[in-house]
């Protein structure tokens, strides 16, 4: 079969289903099966494989169930970067990109950065890239989510980024302290998981989603933490959800005397901004 009749077969199955995007999604998952870029793929007039076809329609089939689409093509971008994800790990979300340009502005010069809950190491490895004369550590209690982070650690080339599994700082020495400190926590109220949509609350893992105290457990832990962890004239920065912004403040006041809120792309407040 053409190329192109394919696709349309493969297009039509997908908007019957509903998803919104099908006539994009339906080039992305031809054109990954046939091990070519969509630019490629288009323009191609050889008969597909049978093994090509068959790879695509399971592509579709997983999208279908609400599989996320990352997961199917097992990429996402974060800035400029490429990161591989999978089943196991938070996919990276735009706005969490805030982070790394609030975290390579307020580092010093040879100066040392922290990750919580690396995920993907998404942020922590962005950090690497556009910092080299920085020292970066990250940590992750998921064995699932560290997979991929150490996979992304080898494509990007980083192998100085120090990645560790363990909570919060927990694989770091005691006396180990950090010029910056950033974290997107778990931060979804465990109340909203049934409103969700069907591919996050079905296929994200949930320990990278949902923590207890109105979403709030894991954040607040962190913030505790800091004291010990941050050097003088450090930063931290933390994600969390815009109703919880001003109780997190008011926690985090009881630590440290400057705190502050900051927006997200969308105007919306979603970072806590501690200064030791």
């Amino acid at each position: 079969m053409i190329p192109g009749n394919f696709r349309n077969i493969l297009r039509q199955k997908l908007e019957s289903a509903g998803v919104e995007n099908s006539g994009q999604e339906s080039l992305w998952f031809c054109a990954a099966a046939a091990n070519l870029s969509p630019a490629e793929f288009s323009v191609s007039e050889q008969n597909l494989p049978d093994s090509v076809m068959a790879q695509a329609e399971s592509f579709v089939q997983r999208r279908i169930k609400g599989e996320p689409l990352q997961y199917i093509l097992g990429n996402e971008y974060f800035g400029d970067l490429e990161f591989l994800v999978g089943p196991g790990v938070l996919i990276p979300r735009p706005e969490t990109y805030f982070m790394v340009e609030f975290a390579t502005a307020v580092l010093p010069n040879g100066g040392a950065f922290c990750e919580l809950g690396t995920g993907s190491g998404a942020v922590a490895l962005s950090v690497a890239f556009l910092r080299r004369d920085v020292s970066v550590y990250a940590s992750e209690i998921s064995p699932e989510a560290i997979h991929w982070a150490l996979k992304n650690r080898e494509k990007l080339e980083l192998p100085e980024a120090d990645i560790r599994l363990g909570s919060f700082f927990d694989p770091f020495p005691s006396d180990m302290k950090f010029d910056c400190v950033a974290a997107n926590l778990p931060y979804i109220p465990q109340s909203e998981q049934p409103h969700l949509q069907k591919e996050v609350r079905d296929f994200e893992p949930a320990r990278a989603l949902f923590a207890e105290d109105a979403g709030m457990a894991d954040i607040k832990i962190a913030i505790q933490c800091l004291p010990e962890r941050l050097l003088p004239g450090g930063q931290a920065i933390f994600e969390g959800g815009s109703e919880q912004m001003e109780p997190l403040k008011t926690f985090a006041e009881k630590y440290f005397p400057r705190v502050s809120i900051a927006n997200d792309l969308f105007d919306r407040p979603r970072f806590l901004v501690i200064q030791s």
